[in-house]
């Protein structure tokens, strides 16, 4: 502006000096009429030519450069723990004092930019606002990372436990008898009100009560996956596998000395055949350890076909079969 007011007059010392005097008078006129908006914010800035406008921006600049600096530096020591399948010690509490660290430091650093109008103290906002979704967002993430990671944790640990018991219960089925399902699941309720304890005491150290991340969704979608997984678990591949070797196990053990034996029974088998036509027909049977004993009656004696049979002779009036049984086990 000075160049061109220049040039529009005669050259001389006077002339120069009075057209720099009268181009500044202009641009202070300029940026105080100036009104800055979101679209134009750092245009009229940059446009400004007023030191302390322009020192209060290179105070938020740097305050908010080192700022999200320590912040990243923190988030970034945390999102390495998590990648690794852990969960930050006391997550909630140490969230917590970094926003409010971060945010509180900002503003007293900044503090007297925002006693300005203006541009400069529409720039101290902005940035604020930036430094605070990028710490918020950031935690939001780490907190639903480390939710998922309790919940895989808590349901393998379920599943341990119950394949724990489920061999436990599979040597008990061998001496007194199969155990039936509604037993197998009141006998493990403790273990998924455990799991579900648990889950909500890590829980108690993730929250975030200023962000609005509690404990109650969470807690409440886990206790629905272990009944989940509790009632799937007969039915799975690893009960299914661990059933598979406990039978393998058994049926390949070599015997001991003392349970090798030998077991021997008796079967004994009688009819009686009276007279008569074949009318009547009737068994009783009595099962004594390894002994049967079994006795019919038929009264067909008279019978055509029976005489016929054995050769025009009427049948014994009784007849006994006996069987031994030997039973060896190696």
């Amino acid at each position: 502006m000075a160049i061109a007011e220049a040039s529009s007059r005669h050259v001389g010392k006077t002339q120069i000096f009075s057209a720099i005097s009268d181009a500044l008078t202009q641009l202070n006129q300029k940026a105080e009429t100036a009104t800055p908006t979101k679209n134009n914010l750092s245009e009229v800035i940059l446009s400004e030519p007023s030191p302390s406008i322009a020192a209060a921006v290179i105070v938020c600049d740097e305050a908010y450069a080192r700022h999200h600096r320590t912040a990243r530096a923190k988030i970034t020591s945390w999102k390495s723990r998590t990648t690794r399948g852990l969960v930050v010690d006391d997550f909630g509490l140490l969230a917590t004092h970094l926003l409010g660290r971060t945010m509180d430091s900002y503003d007293r650093e900044t503090y007297p930019v925002a006693g300005l109008t203006g541009a400069a103290a529409s720039h101290r906002l902005e940035l604020r606002a930036n430094l605070r979704e990028y710490v918020t967002s950031s935690l939001v993430r780490l907190f639903n990372t480390q939710v998922n990671i309790l919940e895989k944790s808590t349901l393998n640990q379920l599943n341990t436990e119950l394949l724990r018991k489920h061999n436990a219960a599979a040597l008990e089925d061998k001496k007194a008898g199969a155990a039936t399902v509604e037993k197998f699941f009141n006998d493990n309720a403790a273990a998924v009100r455990s799991a579900a304890f648990a889950f909500d005491t890590a829980m108690e150290k993730l929250e975030i009560p200023s962000l609005g991340l509690v404990k109650s969704n969470a807690s409440r979608d886990m206790k629905t996956k272990l009944n989940a997984a509790l009632l799937s678990f007969p039915e799975s591949p690893a009960a299914r596998l661990k059933g598979m070797k406990e039978v393998a196990r058994v049926a390949n053990k070599q015997k001991q000395p003392t349970e090798r034996r030998i077991d021997f029974g008796l079967d004994l088998v009688a009819m009686i055949r009276p007279d008569g036509f074949g009318n009547f027909q009737g068994f009783a049977g009595y099962q004594l350890g390894g002994n049967n004993f079994i006795l019919g009656v038929h009264n067909d004696a008279d019978s055509p076909d029976v005489i016929s049979q054995f050769g025009g002779l009427r049948p014994p009036f009784l007849r006994v079969q006996p069987k031994l049984k030997v039973d060896v086990e190696l």
